[in-house]
């Protein structure tokens, strides 16, 4: 039986190779492959059965193959599958190739791109790289939803004409109608969308978006045509004009140009929007507002890094009306800032840096007048140093700041150099661990016009040395009864200093934002600058009890000093000062409880509960607050879904104020995305600090289509009242956001 099947297999071949060697026109081109091959009265090649054609990466498959010699062209009159070089898929049938495959037509096309992509049509027209579909739709969806009789992806593109670009890799698509749910929601009459194919960015028009607005029996209109520019493979730009006009109100345009660019070592990002009345009568201002966003980095050596970043206004609120969403429009003061670092310049641990500082009031009711402006800040650390079995460094900072005016708490101009000079030592005896730290000061400062009293100014130069010194041991103890695991660690820590109180005749320009904490209650200096020294003479104890995923810390301190500036301005009224204590549990649950307990007055002036955890159903964190010495008590609460249903997820957070009884700011979402499309719908509430900025809502939703582009609503939430217009943004989607197929 074997010979046999082995005898019509060598028939088999024989005929092909018969074939392939005596055709003439097709024996350096193809190659055929069938159950059957023969030749009809017109010397056409007919394979049948299981018939190939393969053509260099090419492969066409159909039960029936015939290749006219004379006319050089392959038909195939039933079902057919072809793949091409790019491994893409197309089935049709009733037409034909010529022998090279540059060329074909035939019916009923279906095409499956390399991506999972379909494109199908009526009649398909292939010229080299271009692919022309009658009737086509187009669809990168593999899911399919029923409604009714009828079975249709998620969402399609029908065109009149569907041209495919596979050099260029565009989708043109002339009377094109997107169906979401086989519901028709949007026509163009011609749209130019990227190939699913596409990797390239490409210089075009991206889809243009109308909004309309009916009010009081009148309509405005908003229409925007976002201009995309490919500048270089490192550099593009985004140029948006929209253009307002109707309902009896003169017309008013507005221009926002985002531009990007990558640098050798860096990027650099600039955002700027700016609005004009061009068509208004008897006005001849070409921007009547705008504001600039910026920012820049760049390693301009292998020692130095600069970054320059700016938010600049032309007027108080204009970003929180044309960014509502950005954060900068939450800021009390937008800032441009240059910063220049340097690293390993004299040896491997020093570091350098320099900073030009600029600010400007956004929404809280403060005078521009007394925001500051640093003309140089300058601070370079020396690195470490081995002297004596001791560890020693420098910290020297120099500042130049000034105002326009002066108040209680800054100077109008102010010039400070100072040199900080740090030694640590340690050493283990006795068991303990002893640290021996000093830190000297020396300081000139110069200073113009600090209000010392109401109405009351100050100038002068003063010059300050200050020493601090302290000393800190700490001794761990394990208990055997715990195998180890249960470690206690007292810590005892003495510091002295001159007690010299702080001056009112200098300027606080960087001891700020100042707290006494866990973090730095062992600090030698508290302030988180040098402006305000420390003065206090204190000793300072406190344990702490590690014991596997549990870690406990409690300290206090007593101040010998009266007069200590720090503990005063930290709400201490005794020497003794509030018991600061912490709780940590950490594995699957994260916990954590720190508190401030005044001992004198037996209440907790501060408390705090931070609580997470990555369950099953998603990552929630709640995080209190509670805050007597400043009468707030608030909660935070967040919560992140994992998939439900596999493509949805849901989330909220928001900001209880307990005292009010009111949400001061919160947000709630819905996501869904499968392999092709997503949906978000979120809700937000903010609320300003200015009172004359009323809470915002914002309400939005967001539909995206993989490949094509996501188009997001303006806010949804504003009352009539507002006459705000309702449109549509579009922009471009991130495919990794959809499901793999």
């Amino acid at each position: 039986m074997s010979k046999i099947i082995n005898f019509f297999l060598f028939i088999k071949y024989l005929i092909f190779f018969t074939v392939f060697f005596t055709s003439n026109n097709i024996a350096k081109e193809i190659l055929i492959y069938a159950d059957s091959i023969t030749y009809d009265e017109n010397e056409n090649i007919i394979a049948r059965g299981n018939a190939k054609i393969l053509y260099k990466k090419n492969l066409i498959i159909s039960d029936l193959i015939i290749y006219n010699q004379l006319e050089e062209k392959i038909f195939l009159p039933s079902k057919f599958t072809y793949r091409d070089e790019n491994n893409n898929f197309i089935e049709g049938e009733n037409g034909y190739f010529l022998n090279n495959l540059d060329y074909a037509e035939f019916d009923n096309p279906k095409i499956k791109l390399s991506d999972g992509s379909r494109i199908i049509g009526t009649k398909i027209k292939r010229d080299g790289k271009i692919d022309i579909i009658s009737k086509g739709v187009y669809s990168p969806c593999n899911s399919k939803i029923k409604i009714g009789n009828f079975v249709c992806p998620t969402w399609q593109l029908e065109g009149e004409k569907i041209l495919h670009d596979n050099e260029n890799l565009f989708l043109h698509q002339k009377h094109s109608k997107m169906r979401v749910l086989n519901t028709p929601v949007f026509y163009m009459p011609y749209i130019v969308t990227p190939s699913p194919l596409r990797k390239e960015r490409k210089t075009g028009f991206l889809t243009p978006s109308v909004s309309l607005n009916f009010f009081d029996t009148k309509t405005s209109q908003t229409t925007s045509f976002p201009y995309y520019f490919n500048l270089s493979q490192d550099k593009e730009l985004l140029f948006t004009p929209m253009i307002n006009y109707g309902g009896g109100v003169d017309s008013s345009q507005r221009f926002v140009f985002d531009y990007n660019q990558i640098l050798s070592g860096g990027n650099f990002k600039a955002d700027l929007s700016f609005d004009s009345n061009l068509e208004e009568q008897n006005n001849n201002e070409l921007i009547t507002d705008a504001s600039l966003i910026t920012e820049f980095n760049k390693n301009l050596s292998q020692k130095f890094r600069i970054k320059i970043d700016s938010a600049i206004q032309s007027s108080k609120n204009y970003i929180q009306k044309t960014k509502p969403n950005d954060e900068l429009s939450y800021k009390e003061s937008l800032s441009s800032n240059i910063y220049l670092d340097g690293y390993n310049l004299n040896k491997i641990d020093d570091y350098l840096k320099v900073s030009l500082n600029f600010y400007q009031t956004n929404q809280v009711n403060e005078d521009n007048n007394t925001l500051p402006i640093v003309l140089p800040k300058i601070k370079y650390f020396s690195g470490y140093n081995n002297v004596l079995d001791s560890t020693t460094s420098s910290n020297y900072d120099f500042y130049n700041i000034f105002r326009d005016k002066s108040n209680l708490t800054h100077a109008k101009k102010q010039q400070k150099l100072s040199h900080n000079y740090l030694i640590n030592k340690e050493f283990i005896n006795y068991n303990s661990k002893v640290s021996l730290n000093a830190e000297f000061y020396n300081q000139i400062f110069n200073t113009e016009d600090k209000e010392i009293e109401k109405n009351k100014y100050a100038s002068g130069t003063y010059y300050r040395f200050f020493p601090i010194l302290g000393i800190t041991t700490k001794t761990p103890f394990k208990l055997k009864n715990y195998n180890g695991n249960l470690l206690i660690t007292p810590k005892v820590n003495l510091t002295i200093t001159p007690g010299i109180s702080n001056s009112s005749y200098l300027s606080n320009e960087d001891s700020t934002n100042n707290d006494l904490n866990l973090e730095n209650i062992y600090r030698l200096n508290r302030y988180s600058g040098n402006d305000k020294m420390d003065n206090s003479k204190r000793i300072t104890y406190g344990i702490d009890v590690n014991l596997k995923n549990i870690n406990t810390s409690f300290a206090q301190l007593y101040e010998f000093t009266d007069n200590s500036n720090f503990h005063e301005e930290q709400g201490n009224n005794n020497n003794l000062s509030d018991l600061f204590g912490s709780i940590k549990y950490s594995k699957k649950i994260m916990f954590s409880y720190d508190f401030r307990y005044d001992l004198s007055e037996s209440y907790t002036k501060k408390q705090s509960i931070n609580f997470d955890t990555d369950s099953d159903y998603g990552k929630i964190n709640l995080s209190y607050l509670d805050q007597n010495s400043e009468d707030t008590e608030t909660v935070n609460y967040s919560y992140i879904s994992k998939n439900l249903a596999k493509f949805s997820k849901i989330k909220f957070n928001g900001l209880y104020d307990l005292k009010k009884e009111i949400n001061k700011e919160y947000s709630i979402g819905y996501s869904f995305f499968d392999e092709c499309f997503g949906i978000n719908i979120d809700f937000n509430r903010k609320s300003y600090e200015e009172e004359s900025l009323k809470p915002q809502d914002i309400l939005t939703l967001m539909f995206s289509f993989k490949n094509i582009g996501s188009y997001r609503s303006t806010n949804l939430a504003v009352s009539e009242n507002d006459k705000q217009d309702i449109g549509w943004e579009s922009f471009g989607a991130e495919n990794d956001n959809f499901k793999k197929n």
